[in-house]
């Protein structure tokens, strides 16, 4: 069988797989929901709001918009919390979070403006993260000193063997 072949073979079982899903199984998954992962609760939180929640470049959130996105009822807690944390301490919106700018809301208007307590920690939290990641290349660079004090050793062992014998 050529690989194209096999590739469709596959695909077919595949869909026929996923068009035999029962109905106790659907509503399963729909029970479920709240075991999903931090990604796939952003992304089904951007595709309802992606006025509000953009990764590319993404604005301050306005000051309780969790309970608006409870309050619609189309996500479980669970899922608004995980989606808003995954995208609350991305380093791009932590960026974003400027004293003055804009807030916005679940479509996107203006709610509210930062307020230069809220900035200071964003920057601080960006500044420890950077200090974290510096601390960590540190380590590597540090271990391949090591390796390289190791080999020097080793041939200082090997230039005084050499010096001892030919004496």
């Amino acid at each position: 069988m050529h690989n194209a072949e096999r590739e469709d073979l596959t695909t077919s079982k595949a869909d026929t797989q996923c068009s035999n899903l029962s109905s106790s199984d659907q509503q399963s998954s729909a029970n479920n929901r709240d075991e999903i992962s931090s990604s796939e609760a952003l992304r089904l939180i951007r595709e309802r709001w992606p006025d509000a929640f953009r990764v590319a470049s993404p604005r301050p959130l306005k000051i309780g918009i969790h309970n608006e996105m409870k309050q619609t009822g189309e996500f479980p807690v669970s899922t608004i919390r995980k989606a808003l944390k995954l995208f609350t301490q991305q380093d791009r919106y932590l960026s974003s979070i400027k004293e003055g700018r804009n807030r916005v809301d679940l479509n996107g208007k203006p709610a509210g403006k930062v307020r230069l307590k809220e900035a200071v920690n964003a920057e601080i939290l960006l500044y420890q993260r950077q200090l974290t990641r510096q601390k960590k290349n540190e380590r590597v660079f540090v271990g391949q000193l090591k390796l390289v004090a190791g080999q020097l050793a080793q041939s200082d062992t090997a230039a005084t063997q050499d010096s001892t014998t030919q004496e």
